[in-house]
């Protein structure tokens, strides 16, 4: 892919407009997931190039996400995920092609290699717990020391931040907290009769994530199977792609539940929907941007108490947040409201209410310009804080 820097290789050109600090946002892959998608809105949101925020991708293999440059690393997904020293070395020769006051490494993947290849200041954006399956004392013991490198590391949710502190015994202070966000004017309701009851359909369920075993798609095909069980008139939706699709197809046609595969843009399943089911387990999350984005669109949703949650859903009053093992307290959730449509109602009015108020992407990219700034003008590279248009 070219990038918008007018090379192959994303390198910027002499006439490139300078503002404020030069950031540049990195992402291993552009793979079409929630967090190579939020940087290029976060980066867009700041200003992009012409406001000094570029975001370049690591490795080569992805092409969902628009990105200002490759650093075209070999290897893909399984390289971003190892520690290669051969990419490694590459990453710092390429890198020396940019000019950058500060990096902003989103994701774990993307902070290994930076903070190895890097002598800027790096911001850390935590976007998950730490893993189940990492809790050797080795690996710990080298994220440690690498998480060392970051002069501050921004969580997306209190859950995150209280889980990086614990994991790697770091102090408090050098940890913040920046939610997620997302636009509040492309995230919308639907005109009031598209979720209006009627006696000719039945309640649309909708699942929107990867179709991976930490989602727990598998777990919505039960929930639609079991409310069809009880006598309740659902249909159900699955949009994404992954490896558990193959899987999951036979019993997703016996229950009833539609796959549509991967989406660009969720808005028109989230507008035609009634509830959202969020069955995720615990491993890695931090903040579901799903959630936001079904509150924007006045959805309501019954979700597993996974990192962030809590945090978008007000329990009882724009959704339910029940334990992440309880399959019977899912099901029992969601049967409540499939079965109360004006409940549905109140609540999804609720969501956007909560939504517009904590999660837009103004608000978010204005507490990171903030940052940004401020960890630039640490390092004597940029003024103190340069005015910013970012809605407050």
């Amino acid at each position: 892919m070219r990038g918008a820097m007018g090379s192959d290789d994303g390198a910027p050109s002499a006439s490139s407009p300078k503002a404020g600090p030069r950031v540049l946002h990195v992402i291993p892959t552009a793979i079409g997931r929630g967090a190579p998608i939020f940087a290029r809105v976060l980066v867009d949101e700041l200003g992009g190039p012409e406001k000094g925020h570029r975001l370049v991708s690591l490795f080569d293999g992805d092409d969902d996400v628009k990105v200002d440059g490759h650093l075209r690393l070999p290897g893909g997904a399984p390289a971003a995920s190892g520690l290669h020293p051969q990419a490694l070395g590459a990453l710092v020769r390429r890198l020396g092609r940019f000019e950058y006051d500060v990096v902003v490494a989103h994701g774990g993947d993307a902070f290994k290699y930076l903070a190895l290849a890097t002598r800027a200041p790096i911001v850390y954006c935590v976007i998950g717990t730490w893993p189940a399956t990492a809790h050797g004392r080795a690996r710990r013991w080298v994220w440690t020391a690498l998480a060392r490198r970051a002069r501050v590391a921004v969580a997306v949710s209190d859950d995150v931040a209280s889980d990086y502190c614990d994991v790697l015994s770091l102090r408090s202070d050098r940890v913040t907290v920046i939610p997620n966000g997302r636009n509040e004017h492309q995230y919308e309701p639907p005109a009031t009769a598209a979720r209006t009851p009627t006696t000719t359909r039945g309640v649309r369920l909708l699942f929107a994530g990867a179709l991976t075993p930490g989602k727990g798609p598998d777990r919505f095909v039960d929930i639609v199977r079991a409310l069809r069980d009880r006598g309740s008139d659902v249909d159900g939706t699955i949009v994404g792609d992954g490896p558990l699709r193959s899987a999951l197809t036979p019993d997703a046609a016996e229950a009833g539940v539609e796959l549509v595969g991967w989406c660009a843009d969720v808005v028109p399943h989230l507008q035609r929907a009634d509830l959202l089911v969020f069955p995720s387990r615990p491993d890695g999350e931090g903040m579901p941007g799903v959630l936001i984005e079904a509150g924007l669109c006045g959805l309501p949703a019954v979700a597993t108490r996974v990192a962030g949650a809590s945090t978008v859903i007000e329990e009882g009053r724009t959704g339910f947040v029940v334990p992440v093992d309880d399959f019977d307290a899912l099901l029992n959730a969601c049967e409540v409201l499939v079965r109360d449509p004006a409940r549905r109602q109140d609540m999804g009015r609720a969501a956007r209410d909560r939504c517009l108020q904590r999660f837009t992407l103004g608000e978010v990219a204005h507490r990171w310009d903030e940052l940004l700034c401020d960890v630039a003008a640490a390092r004597g590279s940029a003024p103190a804080r340069r005015a910013t248009t970012m809605p407050r």
